[in-house]
């Protein structure tokens, strides 16, 4: 077995930085609206098409405009060891992958079970190929998936599953001390964090679904959660 690299908190300071600085690079689309007082795109601060250098004085402010929302809780996050920061602290992409993953699983029961050619056509073409493949041979690992699946499945199983997934990331941190669960809250779609029913889903407590997101994230991107002491 290889050798793990020397736990270096120098490698965290930048996604560190941007957590509890400019939050707004990370904003999730769907709470653009939240800023859009302030010049935001309604797409989000990713659809903004302008010079790096007014890229970052409009991250600036949208960022010190979404501190100030926060009040008493704006403190820095500087506690490294908090299980859910490998989570809190992931890009939009990888967090985005971690949220299909859980999704799938959350879904994987019902996949399992579906077995008319139309409907696993449909799923592929949803989920595409892999996640299918993984939903059948390896998400039951981290989840039995949803006792009622039912009304998950009338609508396309790729939003379904990006939503529940969502829903489980939300439920990992909800026990984190405010300045990071409110910070992490806006990377994510406002439904996964406002509805319990999508939040709680799972059927897992905070402890739980933050288990699930750091298996997956050791699938996913080990060399990112090997950056963590307390994944070590």
């Amino acid at each position: 077995m290889p050798a793990q690299a020397a736990f270096s908190p120098r490698l965290l300071q930048a996604p560190l930085q941007e957590f509890n600085l400019l939050p707004s690079r990370s904003l999730h689309a769907g709470r653009a609206q939240a800023l859009a007082h302030a010049g935001m795109p309604p797409q989000g601060p990713a659809a903004l098409a302008a010079p790096p250098a007014v890229q970052r004085a409009l991250h600036r402010r949208w960022s010190a405009q979404l501190l100030a929302q926060l009040g008493d809780h704006a403190q820095p996050v500087l506690d490294l060891s908090h299980a859910a920061l490998p989570v809190a602290l992931a890009s939009p992409a990888l967090l985005g992958r971690v949220a299909r993953d859980a999704g799938v699983a959350l879904l994987g029961g019902y996949l399992r079970r579906t077995i008319a050619r139309d409907a696993v056509l449909s799923a592929r073409e949803s989920l595409g190929a892999p996640a299918l493949d993984w939903a059948r041979h390896g998400a039951a690992d981290v989840h039995p998936g949803l006792a009622d699946p039912g009304r998950w499945t009338q609508s396309d199983l790729g939003e379904a599953a990006d939503l529940l997934g969502a829903g489980v990331i939300a439920q990992s941190w909800q026990d984190a001390p405010a300045p990071l669960k409110l910070r992490a809250d806006w990377k994510l779609p406002p439904r996964a964090v406002e509805d319990t029913a999508v939040r709680t889903a799972s059927a897992l407590d905070p402890q739980g679904a933050r288990q699930l997101c750091l298996q997956l994230l050791a699938r996913l991107d080990p060399a990112w959660l090997s950056n963590f002491p307390a994944t070590r």
